[in-house]
């Protein structure tokens, strides 16, 4: 079975911002607790991202751990 269309934007944003693996668990994390927080996107009533605000989320996440350029 292969991944989910949601999972394979995050991979995809993972290695458009060189994400080590380790790195990119810890995005996996951050999206989730951005939705619970209320912080979710538009793509659907669940709070799904899309993929422009997959991109800016990356790099907010990126920043707030000062892996930013």
């Amino acid at each position: 079975m292969g991944k989910k269309r949601d999972i394979k934007q995050v991979d995809a944003i993972a290695g458009e911002f060189h994400m080590s693996a380790e790195l990119r668990d810890a995005f996996g994390i951050f999206l989730e607790k951005e939705k619970n927080n209320g912080y979710g996107g538009t793509l659907n009533d669940r709070g799904d991202f899309t993929y422009g605000e997959l991109r800016q989320k990356a790099k907010e996440f990126l920043e707030d751990f000062n892996y930013g350029n």
